[in-house]
Formats: structure tokens, C-alpha cells, sequence
């Protein structure tokens, strides 16, 4: 039965394959950090460095842009080849569940977790993009799938390719470092438990790898801290150095659009936690009202607390330590901020784990002693609910076909924006965006992103000190764009339109103003 079971597991994660492959959009420009790592990637292969919009590269680690670098240097920019190849790095990682979570050793809740993995709209919605989501998931599960096969069998070197894995996922996304950190804390228990004759040799044989796993992060970070400017953003010098850089860029100060129901400040965590574990929820089924939304949340961290035992009791060192760094991470991230604004693709590496607890709760609940000759209703009820749940958030495999036309208008929007920027803008001019990553990348001009602070004192102040002689909008970043235009209204002498496409999508209203700097400056000056 548990071959059979495997058999179907791998049919179905097939036949899901080749409809995801169907349904590649035709757009790659949909993702604001798909220009970014493209961007920095094209350069990487051009000029040998790691630089992006004109400058070296100090916002990013560089290994998302690694990757993409593949498929660029054997074919070029074609959006079919660059989507296929992150499609299939995501696909790996989806089956790289399916055999991690085996129906061989978690059962019943093991055979539904790749499917749930794969039918969020979290996921979905980033299978296809260049950015670092879906690989980090992919290198991770890699990871543990190896450190697995080395705490059974002893063989170095699945050990040796768990510690590249590791190292490698410190440089696409800053959870990597927790990563490390499990590594190295695993090693050392491992030593202890199967090494003890030979303690503290083995000991300092861990320590060393350990210190080899970490040593890309704390290279680059500490390349990033000396090479440091006030107006560099990078995650790393933000949570270890204290240096904000365009903190005020990342958190979104006015595009909190919720933040009015908020009464007082211990509301936050509760507003938070009920954002990023019912967004759980509306990934898989849509959105749903703010009452239903706290009931579902509240279910749902019963569940994951009653599946919190039977997962751990089936997860390695590794697992444990790597799940527990990150969980705290989110819940820091959940309790501690201030703001509304959520990224919910951060739930992207642990889905897996909080999908496989919500299934062992659901296991445990309908299993309970005490329930008599109704276990067994319980049981078929709970499976018969379980399944049609995950028919209901099949629709989201589907999600970039109901898209299709959106994204068309964005790239036409984007393409019209290119070919005036070759006309009518200098190629040596510097450019105010809204955006960090598409904008800069279709310009092809030094760009500088703004600020979205409400009175626009310090996007004024950084196109002064970078003379920027134009500023372009785009309403698909509405959380910048509705700032910056709100600053174009109120120095209209400073700002005179050029370009425009509109319609009526807010995504693909596309604004370009020559600037006026004196008449900046000035204005700048009277309003102190």
C-alpha cells in the first residue's frame, strides 16, 4: 500500500508538472524583483562584477542572481527559457517535499502535503518568478533531504553536499544564516551523540565545517558593512549592524491602508498574527471578512499545537533547529512591528512544516480516545473534508492563465515606457523610480529609488543630492507611485509631464516628469 501510495504521489506531481509548464505566463516583468536579479545577473555575465543600475550590487546576496545567470548565459533573455527553468527549480522542490514528507513515514498527512504546498497562491503566485522565494524552498528541502540520507547511512558525502546546500541558501535569502546556525548546532550534537570516544576531535572537526558553512554570509555581510553608504539598503546591515539605510522603503510607511482599525499599540501582534496565519488560510481559498479571518486563525494555531509534538517526534537535528530559528524569526517579525504591511511569501520556506502540523492535528483530533465508536466517522469525515479542501485550492495551479490579460497590459505598459526612455531620455541622465528592479531595468538609466515618506522630505532631499533630472511612476507600486505623484500635485513647477500611459488599470499607469531642480530645491527650502 505505501509503494502504491508513492506511485501515486509521483503521477500526480507529473501530470500537475506538465500544467504548470502549460500555464508559463508570457510576461517575466510581472515581479518587481525580476528586474533586479535579471539586471544583475546580465551584468554579472557582461562585465565580470556584481553590480546593478550603474553601481556595485549592495542590496541583494548574490545567489538568486547566480542562478538565474544560467539560463541567461545559454539563451540570452528569452522569458520562455528564464520562467521554464525557475518552473522546474520550484517543481524540484515540491517533489524534494513529496519525498521528504514520504507517506512511508508520515502516512496519510505526508501524501497531502506536496499538494498543499503547490496549490497556494503564496506559491503560485511566485512558481514562475525570478526572485529568490521558490529556490530558497527548493535548496532547503535539498538540504535536509541530504543531511537525512547522512544521519542514516554515515556517507560524508551527502554531508558534504548538505553543507554546500546550506552555505549556498545563505546567499539567496538572509533566513540562510539560521540555516547555518542549525548546521552548525546539529554537527555539534552529532558529535556528541555518535562520537564520544573521540569528543573533542570530532568537536573541532564540526566546528570547522560549521565555521566553513557560515563563512559566505559573514564575508559578504561584512563586505556590504564596509562598503556601507546611508542610502544602502541590505537586510543583513538592517538586523545585525543597526544600519537602516531605505528601511522607510521596505516597511511602507503610508501604504498601511489597514492601520486605522488599529486602537492601540498592543493590537499589532494580534492584527499581525491573525494577517500572516489567516493569509495562510486566503492563499489556498480566497480572501474572507475580518471576523472569519481571526475564527480561522485561531483554529488554525490549535491545530499547528496539537501537530507541534507528532511532527517533532519524526523530524531530524536539523529540521528542528532550522524550523525553530525560522518560526522564531516570523514570530519576532509578527510581535515586534508596528505597521500592517505583510510579506506574506516569507511563509514560502516553512509552508511545508506548518502544512504537515496542521495535518497531524487534524490526525490527532479525529484519533482521540475518548471519542469512542465516532473515531472512526471522525476519521472518514476529516479525510473526505481534507480532500475536498485541497479540490477547492486546485484553481490556484491556474492562477497565471486567469491573469493573462493584466499581464499583457503591464508589459505593454512597460515596453511603451522602454522605447521612450531610448528615445527621448539621455542615456546618461539620472532617474527618480518608484521601484528598485523593473523600472531601472526597462530604463537602463542610473536610477535612484525614492522614499515613500508622506511629507516627501527625504525623496526631495535624495533627488537633490543625486540630481535627478526625471521621475517616472508606475501604479502597479502603488505604495511608492501614489507618494511620489502626491509630490508632483504639490510642486507643480518643480515637475512637467512628458509621458503617459493610462488606462483605466491602476496597474499600468506609467508617468514620466522632467525635473526641475532649482524650482526643487526652492520649493524644498520655502517649506522649511
Amino acid at each position: 500500500m505505501t509503494n502504491k501510495l508513492s506511485l501515486t504521489q509521483k503521477i500526480l506531481l507529473t501530470i500537475i508538472s506538465f500544467l504548470l509548464i502549460w500555464t508559463i505566463p508570457s510576461v517575466w516583468l510581472q515581479y518587481p524583483d525580476s528586474g533586479y536579479y535579471l539586471g544583475t545577473a546580465t551584468t554579472m555575465l557582461d562585465t565580470f562584477r556584481y553590480w546593478f543600475n550603474f553601481q556595485p550590487n549592495l542590496q541583494y546576496y548574490p545567489g538568486t542572481s547566480i542562478v538565474i545567470s544560467v539560463p541567461l548565459f545559454l539563451a540570452g533573455e528569452n522569458f520562455w527559457v528564464l520562467q521554464g527553468f525557475m518552473g522546474v527549480i520550484s517543481l524540484l522542490g515540491i517533489w524534494g517535499v513529496a519525498r521528504y514528507f514520504s507517506v512511508a513515514k508520515y502516512g496519510v498527512v505526508g501524501f497531502f502535503a506536496p499538494f498543499f504546498v503547490i496549490c497556494s497562491g503564496i506559491v503560485m503566485i511566485h512558481f514562475y518568478a525570478l526572485i529568490s522565494d521558490t529556490l530558497f524552498l527548493s535548496i532547503t528541502i535539498a538540504a535536509l533531504l541530504c543531511w537525512r540520507h547522512y544521519d542514516q547511512s554515515g556517507h560524508k558525502g551527502f554531508l558534504l553536499a548538505c553543507c554546500a546546500l546550506v552555505a549556498f541558501s545563505s546567499l539567496v535569502r538572509l533566513q540562510g544564516l539560521f540555516f547555518c546556525g542549525a548546521l552548525g548546532l546539529a554537527l555539534l550534537i552529532h558529535a556528541y551523540q555518535y562520537n564520544k570516544d573521540t569528543l573533542t576531535l570530532s568537536v573541532f572537526k564540526m566546528l570547522v565545517i560549521g565555521g566553513a558553512v557560515c563563512l559566505p554570509f559573514v564575508l559578504w555581510t561584512l563586505r556590504n558593512y564596509l562598503a556601507h553608504t546611508p542610502d544602502t539598503f541590505n537586510m543583513a546591515n538592517g538586523y545585525f549592524f543597526g544600519l537602516k539605510g531605505l528601511s522607510i522603503y521596505a516597511k511602507g510607511l503610508p501604504g498601511n491602508a489597514s492601520s486605522e482599525v488599529v486602537e492601540a499599540a498592543w493590537q499589532f501582534p494580534l492584527y499581525r498574527t491573525s494577517m500572516f496565519v489567516g493569509g495562510l488560510f486566503e492563499s489556498w481559498y480566497g480572501g474572507v471578512s475580518a471576523l472569519n479571518r481571526h475564527i480561522i486563525t485561531v483554529t488554525m494555531l490549535l491545530l499547528i499545537g496539537v501537530g507541534v509534538r507528532p511532527w517533532a517526534k519524526r523530524a531530524n537535528k536539523l529540521e528542528l533547529l532550522y524550523v525553530g530559528f525560522s518560526l522564531v524569526f516570523i514570530s519576532k517579525d509578527i510581535l515586534l512591528n508596528k505597521n500592517l504591511h505583510i510579506v506574506y511569501r516569507y511563509w514560502i520556506p516553512m509552508l511545508p512544516f506548518i502544512v504537515i502540523m496542521l495535518g497531524f492535528g487534524i490526525h490527532k483530533c479525529v484519533n482521540f480516545s475518548w471519542l469512542g465508536k465516532l473515531k472512526r466517522p471522525a476519521q472518514v469525515g476529516a479525510l473526505f473534508v481534507v480532500t475536498s479542501l485541497l479540490i477547492f485550492a486546485s484553481p490556484n495551479l491556474f492562477k497565471h492563465v486567469q491573469q493573462t490579460q493584466k499581464i499583457q497590459n503591464e508589459n505593454l505598459a512597460i515596453n511603451e515606457l522602454g522605447a521612450f526612455a531610448e528615445q527621448q531620455i539621455p542615456t546618461n541622465a539620472v532617474v527618480a523610480t518608484v521601484d528598485w528592479g523593473v523600472l531601472p531595468h526597462t530604463l537602463q538609466r542610473r536610477s535612484i529609488p525614492l522614499l515613500n515618506d508622506p511629507d516627501h522630505r527625504q525623496s526631495i532631499e535624495r533627488m537633490l543630492k543625486y540630481k535627478t533630472e526625471y521621475l517616472v511612476t508606475y501604479g502597479k507600486f502603488a505604495r511608492m507611485s501614489d507618494p511620489a505623484l502626491a509630490m508632483t500635485d504639490e510642486y507643480p513647477k518643480a515637475f512637467t509631464g512628458l509621458f503617459s500611459v493610462l488606462d483605466n488599470k491602476p496597474n499600468t499607469q506609467i508617468k514620466v516628469f522632467k525635473v526641475n531642480l532649482i524650482e526643487l530645491e526652492k520649493a524644498f527650502h520655502e517649506s522649511d
